[in-house]
């Protein structure tokens, strides 16, 4: 990539990094889209296209055809923004012209084509298109968004707290991308018990369309209004013009990064294994618990995803201070892995229960001791991303915070993809039977299918969170070791690397070894990005 001289505005920087509180809120409302937008789609959308009439296998393959073109579009987005050069920043206008364009792509992506007429064949082609269409409207604004974790300030404690901000926010959203949709889709179909559909697709269609667009592209626009860009390219600085083969290689730049291949590790597993159940959170609760009602002595509910995802998501949100106050006292991955173990038991115990012996009351019980692990696997990635790309400025000389949050969005939507794949191929492989053109009556499932979604659920949550619990230990950054970063960085970037005594020389190479990896005398790893510099420099010379 591009070298980048970053300047810190304005010049007073210790006043600078301050970020106001109303600006922190400005930012956590951007994060809106960023936890809702996923939780949203993860939640609803193979149970969605099953409804439609397509088949789950079907649906869970463009599912994932549309997260794979993000494989193109994070990385490239990444490329843009970090090339952009505006009055208004690099982020800014993306977040502001995305979160409009946003509210377009949700209303095309949920109309009701099969009420209007449309059969399943073209129902396929119709979901693929603007499933592509919201995923690139997504890219637009996630990538620049999440760049904005690093570059809102260049203290890693302003950061911590701007961050905390918008994971509160993030988690808020996502709790009601998970509760309201599933609500709402479930509403469409007949239950078990022979209660039929309270709501049309249409009703369905303007209701998720209006509540979820405003709610996430309002918050985009507002980011991109109110929040300001602390960590800025020189603008003076050349912009690199695009390049296809260094664009492929910019792919393994986050990757030489030892700190970062941990980071997306825990960050990967944890978010996939979050998918896996906000995917089988539908089929568990209207299939393998159907007709079932949870008796609260003055009421009945009847049993629903809810019952899953809102104590999950309560409990998230009351483990955030806990999970913030064990990172100032110990570390961020501490934070990250203490609840852990309730997640990997929780999700182990509703694969066991089974109606036939286990009290309803028991399923909210058990997801809110999941919610005590899950807050913390949602929360610490993003509070850890933006020092991995403290550690490659340090290492490097070059920040290209694009590059790394377009990699991290694209692993992230890719291990969403592959999980919930994986949903609804195991599912449909075992005899799940989807919505039936003309059938009202609710489709009761084999005695194999109800087996498979409880297996999935709990093998997906042992195996990833126990990835995730065992990749925290091997993620060495903390914040002693990032003021000593944040020190040689800037002391490099205005004296040059021979202001530093032989002392502070030996210090940097071994501490960019430990985060980063190999070292070269002058303690600068000799990675892809110098070999891009000498190809550009040749090409313009030519």
């Amino acid at each position: 990539m591009a070298k980048e001289k970053t300047t810190v505005n304005p010049k007073d920087e210790k006043i600078s990094d301050i970020i106001p509180n109303s600006e922190k809120v400005a930012y956590g409302v951007g994060a809106l889209m960023d936890g809702g937008g996923v939780a949203l789609m993860s939640c609803v959308m193979v149970k969605y296209m099953t409804n439609l009439g397509i088949a789950m296998g079907v649906a869970s393959t463009i599912f994932m055809i549309a997260k794979l073109w993000d494989a193109i579009t994070d990385p490239l987005m990444g490329f843009i923004t970090d090339n952009t050069r505006s009055k208004h920043g690099r982020r800014k206008p993306y977040l502001f012209w995305g979160g409009i364009s946003l509210l377009f792509a949700i209303f095309l992506l949920f109309a009701p084509i099969r009420e209007w007429g449309m059969g399943v064949g073209g129902a396929i082609a119709y979901i693929i298109v603007f499933y592509l269409v919201w995923n690139t409207c997504s890219t637009v604004t996630q990538v620049p968004y999440c760049s904005l974790a690093s570059d809102i300030s260049p203290n890693h404690n302003e950061r911590n707290w701007a961050n905390t901000f918008k994971l509160v926010f993030s988690a808020a959203s996502a709790g009601l991308s998970y509760v309201i949709p599933l609500f709402l889709l479930e509403a469409t179909q007949p239950s078990a018990d022979g209660t039929p559909a309270a709501l049309t697709m249409t009703q369905f269609w303007l209701i998720i369309s209006t509540v979820f667009g405003v709610l996430f592209g309002g918050g985009l626009v507002i980011s991109g209004i109110f929040v300001k860009e602390r960590i800025n390219p020189d603008m003076d600085a050349p912009v690199e013009k695009f390049n296809l083969k260094r664009f492929l290689e910019s792919y393994a730049i986050p990757f030489r990064n030892k700190s970062f291949r941990w980071h997306i590790t825990m960050y990967a597993t944890a978010f996939m294994c979050a998918d896996m159940i906000s995917a089988l959170a539908v089929y568990y609760a209207t299939d393998v618990w159907a007709g079932k009602y949870l008796d609260l002595g003055f009421m009945e509910l009847k049993f629903s995803s809810m019952l899953i995802v809102a104590p999950l998501m309560v409990m998230a949100v009351v483990a955030f201070p806990i999970v913030r106050t064990l990172m100032v006292k110990k570390d961020k991955q501490f934070a990250f892995r203490v609840g852990l173990p309730f997640y990997i038991i929780g999700g182990i115990m509703l694969a066991i229960m089974d109606p036939s012996w286990t009290p309803p009351i028991v399923v909210p019980i058990v997801a809110a001791i999941m919610g005590l692990g899950f807050g913390g696997a949602q929360m610490m990635p993003w509070i850890i991303f933006p020092d991995t790309v403290d550690v490659a400025e340090m290492a490097t000389g070059e920040r290209p915070t694009g590059t790394y949050s377009g990699i991290m969005t694209l692993i992230r939507k890719v291990a969403g993809a592959l999980g919930v794949g994986m949903v609804g191929w195991v599912i449909d492989a075992c005899g799940y039977q989807e919505a039936k053109e003309g059938v009202t009556e609710y489709i009761p499932q084999t005695p194999e299918a109800l087996l498979a979604i409880k297996l999935v659920l709990g093998i997906s949550v042992a195996v990833f969170i126990t990835i995730a619990f065992i990749a925290s230990f091997r993620y060495k950054v903390n914040d002693k070791k990032l003021d000593r970063a944040r020190y040689f960085i800037d002391k490099v970037k205005e004296e040059g690397v021979d202001s530093l005594t032989e002392e502070e020389k030996a210090e940097r190479n071994a501490l960019i070894k430990e985060l980063y990896g190999k070292v070269k005398e002058e303690g600068v790893e000799p990675v892809v990005e110098e070999v891009i510099l000498e190809e550009v420099a040749a090409e313009d010379a030519e």
